[in-house]
């Protein structure tokens, strides 16, 4: 009895840690394709813009030579592939934590809905800290740039990166509908629910064996 009570709580802690360890590679498989989605129509609409204005590359070329170079006061010339590639690369790795952080809120999102607000806010967070950090160091690029630009890019990103998102949980934004409706009415939330894109943790029930007496 001790024996089978042993096999039966090692399978279920097994099945359980595999469950959990599905459940991380989930966000972070989510998050990684979220943030490189959201970099690359980024950089591809700040190319079209720069190449439109006949100066290819010349944002990531400007912004990187200010973050790597210390460029101050005045724009750039034509671009060189440094600044360009070290900015890129910078560019990319805070799009996909951006994206990691979005796809946990989205994973949580699945029992609570109204996390979804959480994920934008991550956004804003992300995009005003940007902003703040490029102004710190030189104003001058956010005006070089153009900030109509900046608000196109927010827009694409958001567009991207969310519409992602709602692939990958398609009943997310209804439960979301739903869930915020019921609190405007005042009514009391349902119990969480995984839905059917998330990876729910199994319950872990032993086996009880009972024995007469002898």
């Amino acid at each position: 009895m001790k024996t089978a009570t042993m096999m039966t709580s090692k399978s279920a802690a097994q099945r359980l840690w595999h469950s959990r360890f599905e459940w991380w590679t989930m966000i972070v498989r989510e998050g990684v394709v979220a943030g490189t989605l959201g970099g690359a129509i980024v950089a591809l609409w700040y190319l079209l813009c720069d190449t439109i204005g006949g100066r290819p590359f010349h944002t990531p070329a400007l912004l990187g030579a200010i973050f790597f170079n210390g460029l101050r006061g005045h724009d750039v010339g034509a671009a060189t592939l440094a600044p360009v590639l070290s900015f890129s690369l910078l560019h990319f790795a805070a799009f996909i934590a951006f994206g990691l952080a979005s796809a946990l809120v989205i994973a949580a999102a699945e029992r609570e809905p109204l996390l979804v607000l959480g994920a934008l806010m991550v956004y804003g967070c992300y995009e005003v800290s940007f902003l703040s950090f490029v102004a710190v160091l030189d104003a001058s690029p956010l005006g070089a740039i153009g900030l109509w630009k900046i608000a196109a890019a927010n827009a694409i990103t958001l567009v991207t990166v969310f519409g992602y998102f709602q692939y990958r949980h398609p009943q997310i934004l209804r439960r979301f509908v739903e869930r915020w409706n019921d609190s405007d009415a005042g009514e009391p939330a349902a119990q969480p629910m995984i839905a059917a894109g998330a990876i729910p943790l199994p319950a872990v029930r032993l086996g009880i064996v009972t024995t007469g007496r002898k």
